[in-house]
C-alpha cells in the first residue's frame, strides 16, 4: 500500500475538525440546519487553510444519505459520503479554474446542469481556483450562476479574490477564510503526533508552527519532512538543521549580550553562526520575531490574548529579559533590527551589515531618554546633582531641587531656578520642610527680578537683557530679538508666573526690544574710509581692478623713506 501524505491522511471531514476556522464552519452549519441554504459559494484565503476540504465537506452535508435533507453533520460513512471524500462521485465534480477556464468548458457545464443529478439530493460543482477563468468563460456563467436549476448548487475556492469579477461576486455568499493562528496549529500538530505515535516536544512543533506561517497543509508537510529526517523520535535540533531554523539558545543570547553592553560577546555570536552556516538574513528575521515577542511579554498583562501568541513554554524565558529593557529600548531595537534585513538583501558583506546592526543595539541601551536629559539640564540649572541613570528610569522624582538663588538685577535675571511643578525646598541644612511663599512685589524690576529667579531654567534664560515696564496693569516685556519668538510662545506662562510674584492681577505684553544704536565710527576708521574712496577714484588702481577683476580689501598708508629707515 502506497504511503499516505499526513496532510491527506489527517484532512478533516466534518465542520468541527476544520482547523482554525470557526466562524466559517458555525455559519455554514447553522445554514444546513435551519435550511437557508444558497445557491452559490465562494471560498476565498490563503493556501493551505482549509477551502477545499470545506468545500468537500459542503457537499457531503448537502448529499448526505443518513438525513432527510442538507444536515450540518454529514455521517461520512453512506455511499456518498465516501464517494464525495475518494473523489469518485458522480454528482459531484470537482475541477479546476486552470483546465476548464474557457467558454466551451462552461457551455458543457451549464448543459450538464439542465439534468437531475444521477443519485444523491443535489448536483454540485466544485471549482478550485476559480479567478482562472477567462473573461468570457465568467460572463457565460452568470446566468446559470444567478438562476440555476433547484439541485445544483455552485462551490467556488480561490486564493486571489481580487481578480474575480464582481458581476460573479455578487451572485454569490462569500467566506473568508483566514491565517490559522500558531497555537491552533501547534494543538493540531500535537494531536498528530499523538494519533501518529511520534515522540516529539512542544519546542519543535511550535517552530513547525511558526515555519508553516499560518497554513495548516504547510505545517503538516513540515511535520512529514521533518518525520523522513528523524524517524519517530524528533530532536528540537532535527527541526532546526531540516527546516533552517534559526537555535533559540542564538536567539536568547544575542538579547542577553544587548542587554549587558557586551560587544565582544555579539561578534562573537556572529562568528557562531558563520560555523553553523546560518543565512544572516534569517537569523535577522528570527531575532526580530524574538525581539516582538519580549515586547509582549514587557506590555501585555498576564491574561491577555496578545501572550497566546507566545509559546508558554518560552515564556519563562523571556520575563527576565523582558525587564532588562524599557519599551523603548526594544522598539529602537526593532527599528535597526528591520533595517538591516532589508539590507542585507543587496550587502555585499552580509556578515558586517549583522554585526554592525547588533553593535548599534549595544550602543543605543548606552544613550538617554530624551526626557530624563531634559531633566537632568534643569536641576543643574537649579544646583542640585542629577541622579543616576538606572535601567528603566521612574518617572516621577523623589526628591526636591535645592532652592534658587535670591532675585537678580533687574537687568540680568537669574537663570538658576527649580523646575517649575516643584516644591522649593528649605534652606540648607534645615530639615526640609516647605518654607512659606515669598511676600508680593512691586514695580516692574522687583517683578521681573522675582519671574526670573522661579520661572524654569528656559523661560528665566529668555529674560536675560529683558527690560520690564508696567502701564496701566499690563506688564510689558521689552525681549531681545534672539529670545523674542520664544517669550511670545509663552507669554500665558509669564503672565501666570507674573500674578504669582507679584500677588495681584496683572497682564503680560511680550514686545521686541528696539535694537541698540550702532556705535559711531572712530577716528582711525573714518581715516581709513576716507583712503578707500581716494584709493578707488584714483585712475590707475581703477585699471588694475578692471584687468584682474579685482576689488579694494585694504588700504595702508605708505610710508617715507626716512620713517622705514632709510637713508638720503
Amino acid at each position: 500500500m502506497s504511503y499516505l501524505v499526513l496532510a491527506r491522511k489527517w484532512r478533516p471531514q466534518t465542520f468541527d475538525q476544520v482547523v482554525g476556522q470557526g466562524t466559517v464552519t458555525r455559519t455554514l452549519k447553522n445554514a444546513l440546519t435551519t435550511g437557508r441554504v444558497g445557491h452559490a459559494f465562494l471560498l476565498s484565503g490563503a493556501r493551505g487553510v482549509g477551502k477545499t476540504t470545506t468545500a468537500r465537506i459542503l457537499a457531503k452535508a448537502l448529499n448526505c444519505a443518513k438525513s432527510d435533507g442538507p444536515t450540518g453533520e454529514p455521517c461520512g460513512e453512506c455511499a456518498p459520503c465516501r464517494e464525495i471524500g475518494a473523489g469518485t462521485c458522480l454528482d459531484v465534480q470537482e475541477i479546476d479554474g486552470a483546465t476548464h477556464n474557457g467558454v466551451e468548458q462552461v457551455r458543457e457545464l451549464r448543459e450538464s446542469a439542465r439534468y437531475n443529478p444521477a443519485r444523491d439530493r443535489f448536483k454540485v460543482w466544485i471549482i478550485d481556483e476559480v479567478h482562472m477563468l477567462s473573461t468570457g468563460a465568467f460572463n457565460a456563467l452568470l446566468k446559470t450562476l444567478e438562476e440555476p436549476p433547484p439541485r445544483v448548487k455552485f462551490i467556488f475556492a480561490t486564493t486571489e479574490y481580487h481578480k474575480i469579477p464582481d458581476t460573479i461576486l455578487s451572485r454569490c455568499q462569500q467566506y473568508d477564510f483566514r491565517l490559522i493562528p500558531a497555537r491552533e496549529l501547534l494543538a493540531h500538530l500535537k494531536e498528530v503526533a499523538a494519533g501518529e505515535g511520534i515522540a516529539v516536544s512542544d519546542e519543535a512543533l511550535a517552530r513547525i508552527a511558526r515555519a508553516a506561517e499560518g497554513s495548516a497543509r504547510d505545517a503538516l508537510s513540515l511535520f512529514d519532512q521533518v518525520l523522513s529526517f528523524s524517524g519517530r523520535e524528533v530532536r528540537d535540533e532535527d527541526v532546526s538543521a531540516l527546516l533552517g531554523l534559526i537555535d533559540r539558545e542564538l536567539l536568547l543570547g544575542a538579547t542577553q549580550a544587548v542587554a549587558g553592553g557586551d560587544s565582544l560577546a555579539l561578534l562573537e555570536l556572529v562568528e557562531r553562526l558563520s560555523d553553523y552556516g546560518a543565512d544572516y538574513r534569517n537569523y535577522a528575521r528570527e531575532l526580530l520575531l524574538h525581539l516582538r515577542e519580549l515586547l509582549l511579554v514587557k506590555v501585555a498583562p498576564e491574561g491577555s490574548r496578545l501572550l497566546a501568541q507566545v509559546v508558554p513554554e518560552e515564556r519563562a524565558a523571556l520575563q527576565p529579559l523582558a525587564q532588562a529593557f524599557s519599551e523603548e529600548d526594544l522598539l529602537r531595537m526593532i527599528d535597526v533590527l528591520a533595517d538591516a534585513e532589508q539590507d542585507l538583501r543587496l550587502a555585499q558583506d552580509p556578515r558586517v551589515t549583522l554585526e554592525l546592526a547588533l553593535l548599534k543595539m549595544v550602543q543605543m541601551r548606552r544613550l538617554l531618554p530624551f526626557a530624563e536629559l531634559v531633566e537632568r539640564v534643569e536641576r543643574l540649572g537649579a544646583g542640585a546633582p542629577a541622579p543616576a541613570r538606572t535601567a528603566d528610569p521612574a518617572p516621577a522624582r523623589t526628591a526636591a531641587p535645592a532652592a534658587a538663588p535670591g532675585p537678580a538685577p533687574a537687568t540680568r535675571p537669574s537663570a538658576a531656578e527649580p523646575p517649575r511643578d516643584e516644591r522649593r525646598a528649605g534652606a540648607p541644612g534645615g530639615n526640609g520642610a516647605t518654607a512659606a511663599p515669598a511676600a508680593p512685589v512691586s514695580g516692574a524690576a522687583e517683578i521681573l527680578a522675582a519671574m526670573g529667579a522661579q520661572g524654569r531654567t528656559s523661560l528665566g534664560q529668555a529674560l536675560r537683557g529683558t527690560h520690564a515696564r508696567e502701564e496701566g496693569g499690563t506688564l510689558v516685556l521689552e525681549v531681545p530679538a534672539d529670545w523674542f519668538g520664544f517669550a511670545q510662545t509663552h507669554q500665558d506662562e509669564y503672565e501666570a508666573l507674573a500674578r504669582t510674584v507679584a500677588g495681584r492681577p496683572l497682564k503680560v505684553r511680550v514686545v521686541a526690544a528696539a535694537p541698540a544704536e550702532p556705535d559711531p565710527p572712530s577716528e582711525s576708521e573714518q581715516k581709513k574710509q576716507r583712503m578707500v574712496q581716494e584709493a578707488t577714484s584714483d585712475h590707475a588702481v581703477q585699471e588694475a581692478l578692471d584687468l584682474f577683476r579685482g576689488r579694494v580689501v585694504d588700504v595702508r598708508e605708505a610710508r617715507s623713506r626716512e620713517q622705514a629707515g632709510g637713508g638720503s
